[in-house]
């Protein structure tokens, strides 16, 4: 059975048994800021299995997983993955133990036709229920039954023990082996019954609920007789491409199968909207696309060719997951772009490595410990591959501590899993559900106007149910329908009033719980109380507004796709009154030709007057007729597309014009860049557009009178770049001077700086000198023959800069002058940071200048007292 086959079988198996098929989610979870990637099919159902929500009871679905805790395992074992696909059947209160197991099995035995002989199971060790069910239900031998302790068979693994308190409850799994206790494990079937609390009760839940997972892969390799999951068909059809670039066969296939992990789920991910970067899911990418690069030249393929695995990717996966297909060459752009600047890095870099370790022996007082630490920090912080971190180490005469490496990754690996992980309690119960229970969905009216008439269902004031609300109150208001539109979709919630018989309420906010529309405001007049009508008043004016900017959000992207190309994709958005703002993937910074190419081009749309198109539509059909999703957005089995002519069609439930001359004017007014791989457009509108170009007419007059040239744009600029020339000039003069003079000054006072250790600290406040004239100071500090850290300080009353540098021994030693900065300037409330050798940073509390020095000090003192 190949794996489309069993995937296919399993969700229309369990479609048969009124489970509703549900698609897989995103990798990046979608309101769920307590997990890093999707590792489980569960995720996504949540709030059912809380209780929460409660208009479902049986759900299946094939989930895309991403889990990076066995990282170094891949390619080496028969079936640990980064990416993998989760098979899944999910109950919410309704059945339980009896018919997951019988389904279990009758799907197991009958559908995948898995001989029972060949068949064995496990269950927890005092779920006595499970156990006779297995046997005396099913007929499972009870030879053939194991029962395994709570590390092994309960959910989460020793939860009555350890913890963490919340939903848990015991599994039984099916195993595929003729000798019970061994054999590989296919399915893992979860009853969460109890709920644990302090001290490791575990009281049962009002609602039970059944979490089931099956490896698709790992299922597909027992049905497939082949010895491993990167045995079957869609791992054959990969690796016949992947050998079309080794060159040098080897018997050896956990390169290789390294390989063909790391490229899916890079893919996967990137689909998803995530881009490599140095924090968060982008550094997991940035890691694997590195790591992948390297397996395939250890695999024997030539270095820089392995984004070109992608296109077999998508041919392999794209029928189940059409995204990837359609996002081929964007993704195939990123890896490769990746793949280029790790090349780079490694040019940079192994010269540098090799120095520290050769510096680093140099001092007779570094043991393997300090070897260990430079070889985890090139790993850590530049991606270096171990192995040629090694080779640098045997060619300086030095040999790394393997030990004393792994136990700095053991406590990366661990800090990463406690960031990735569910934090504290497994779920954490949201107070609104309990709020809002009873309360049907709010009928939004705000398409076709901006006032409407409503009775109020609920009021809630300070986390409380309360029956009515009195002057100066500040509640949340729910109607039984409203024109009042809540934020989503990058859109702002509208402002307006909300009035009735002796009241009046300043609503300054609506947002949205599930499908019920909250009102926030501020009671102005009278009493209002529950059940009573009431007549809601958008403002026109700020919804006009806010009109415009969004349809001149999905003119500006779809222009963008069509000048800078189609890999431009949205990555977040805000569509407010004065400006909208457009977050989208784009590999280097939007030159000016192209930006004046992208408004031209979506005035040109404005004054087309072209009408739009709002019509309701299932999501197939929808993905069918070309309309774009905007990523971060969750969408039903029904969407609302926008349309406007043949020049955008976008899925969204956002508030529009009906037709683009209303905008009347755009204007782009800043582009720049929010991280590796994701620029951000600012621009305006209508009235605001009209007021930024009358302002910068102004300016433009002002310019010409300071500089005493004409209005004409070539003339006036070429009077502004020589005028910056001549000033450019004169600082770098006079920076020079004083680094001259200062660097007498500072030669005596750094005598007189005090040690920390063998370590010069320097800490020097200069009011009136600037970034530059810091860092060419620093340079000829560097000339200083002892090992040191200087922090300065420089700024007047509304800003602080601070600089830090370190000496290059004390930076092969793991030294971060970057780290430093950052946290220095959080206490001014501002950011910072930079290379390990040097970095600057700053903000705007000058008055905690003083406090934040004081830190530095503390700081650096506490970094270079671990190095003795």
């Amino acid at each position: 059975m190949k794996v489309s086959e069993l995937r296919q079988a399993y969700l229309e198996y369990f479609r048969s048994k009124d489970h509703k098929v549900f698609s897989s989610d995103s990798l990046v979870p979608i309101g769920d800021a307590s997990l890093l990637f999707t590792g489980a099919g569960m995720n996504q159902f949540k709030p059912y299995f809380l209780g929460l929500k409660k208009d479902l009871k049986r759900a299946t679905s094939c989930q895309k997983c991403l889990r990076t805790a066995d990282l170094d395992r891949v390619g080496k074992t028969a079936y640990h993955h980064t990416f993998f696909e989760m098979l899944g059947n999910f109950s919410f209160g309704d059945y339980f133990k009896n018919e997951a197991i019988a389904w279990g099995w009758e799907f197991v035995t009958k559908v995948l036709k898995l001989s029972e002989k060949k068949l064995w199971v496990s269950v927890y060790q005092d779920d006595d229920e499970a156990f006779g069910i297995w046997k005396n239900k099913i007929g499972v031998p009870e030879s053939k039954i194991v029962r395994l302790g709570a590390d092994d068979n309960f959910w989460p693994a020793n939860a009555p023990k350890d913890g963490p308190n919340g939903p848990c409850g015991p599994c039984s799994e099916i195993y595929v082996g003729e000798v019970p206790g061994k054999g590989v494990e296919i399915w893992n079937l979860v009853f969460t019954q109890f709920d644990r609390r302090d001290g490791g009760d575990l009281v049962p839940l009002p609602q039970k609920n059944i979490d089931t997972g099956m490896g698709l892969e790992r299922t597909a390799s027992v049905l497939q007789g082949v010895e491993s999951n990167f045995d079957i068909d869609t791992f054959q059809e990969m690796r016949k491409e992947l050998k079309k670039f080794v060159k040098k066969n080897r018997e050896e296939r956990a390169d290789e199968n390294a390989v063909m992990d790391h490229i899916r789920a890079s893919v996967f991910a990137i689909a998803d909207g995530v881009v490599p970067s140095n924090e968060g899911r982008g550094y997991v990418i940035r890691k694997l696309v590195r790591i992948g690069s390297d397996r395939f030249e250890k695999a024997g393929a030539e270095r820089g060719h392995f984004h070109e695995l992608v296109p077999v990717v998508a041919r392999v996966m794209g029928s189940a997951y059409p995204e990837i297909a359609k996002r081929q060459k964007e993704i195939q752009d990123v890896v490769k772009n990746e793949e280029n600047s790790y090349a780079e890095i490694l040019r940079v870099q192994v010269p540098k490595i090799k120095e520290s370790f050769s510096q680093t022996k140099k001092n007779t007082a570094a043991g393997t410990d300090e070897y260990a630490k430079i070889a985890f920090k090139f790993y850590d912080t530049y991606g270096l591959p171990y192995d040629l971190i090694s080779e640098a180490a045997r060619e300086a005469g030095l040999e790394i501590d393997k030990n004393l490496f792994d136990e700095q990754m053991d406590a990366q690996r661990k800090l990463s899993r406690e960031n990735s992980k569910i934090a504290g309690e497994i779920f954490k119960k949201s107070d609104l559900y309990d709020l809002t229970e009873g309360i049907p969905s709010t009928r939004f009216t705000g398409y076709s106007g901006t006032q409407g008439k409503g009775r109020f269902l609920r009021i809630l004031k300070d986390n409380a149910v309360v029956l009515a609300a009195n002057e100066g109150d500040v509640c949340v208001f729910i109607s039984d329908e409203t024109p009042f539109y809540a934020e989503s979709g990058g859109q702002i919630g509208d402002a307006g009033q909300i009035t009735g018989p002796g009241f009046e309420i300043e609503i300054i906010d609506t947002q949205h719980h599930e499908k019920i529309v909250l009102h926030q405001g501020k009671v102005k007049k009278g009493l209002v109380q529950t059940g009573k009508a009431c007549e809601l008043r958008v403002d026109a004016e700020r919804r006009s507004d806010i009109m415009n900017n969004h349809t001149g959000t999905h003119l500006l992207h779809a222009a963008l796709r069509k000048i800078l190309g189609e890999h431009v994709k949205q990555s977040g958005s805000l569509v407010a009154p004065d400006y909208l703002r457009f977050d989208f993937t784009h590999f280097k910074a939007v030159d000016p030709e192209s930006l004046s190419k992208v408004e031209t081009l979506v005035n040109e749309q404005i004054q087309k007057n072209t009408k739009l198109s709002k019509e309701l539509m299932s999501k197939d059909k929808a993905m069918n007729v070309g309309a774009v999703a905007f990523f971060g957005e969750k969408y039903g089995d029904e969407v609302r597309v926008v349309s406007i002519g043949d020049f955008s069609k976008e899925f969204c439930g956002g508030t529009h014009l009906e037709s683009t001359g209303q905008i009347s004017y755009f204007k782009i007014i800043s582009e720049s860049s929010i991280q590796a791989g994701v620029r951000r457009i600012e621009a305006v509108t209508g009235r605001w557009a009209e007021q930024k170009l009358k302002d910068e007419s102004g300016e433009w007059a002002a310019l010409s009178r300071e500089f005493g040239s004409s209005q004409e744009p070539e003339k006036l600029l070429q009077a502004i770049r020589s005028s910056s020339e001549r000033v450019k000039n004169l600082q770098n003069e006079l920076t020079t001077k004083t680094v001259v003079k200062m660097r007498g000054v500072y030669e005596e006072n750094f005598k007189k700086a005090s040690h920390v250790g063998r370590v010069r600290l320097f800490v020097k406040r200069e009011r009136l000198a600037s970034p530059d004239l810091f860092q060419k100071t620093f340079g000829y500090m560097k000339d200083f023959q002892e090992p040191f850290v200087v922090l300065w300080q420089c700024g007047g009353q509304e800003k602080v800069t601070f600089a830090v540098g370190a000496s290059d021994d004390l930076v092969s030693k793991g030294f971060h002058s970057g780290k430093i900065v950052k946290a220095i300037s959080q206490i001014v409330e501002g950011n910072g940071g930079g290379r390990p050798e040097y970095a600057v940073g700053g903000g705007k509390r000058a008055d905690r200048s003083d406090e934040a020095v004081t830190f530095g000090e503390k700081m650096i003192t506490e970094s270079l007292l671990r190095f003795h």
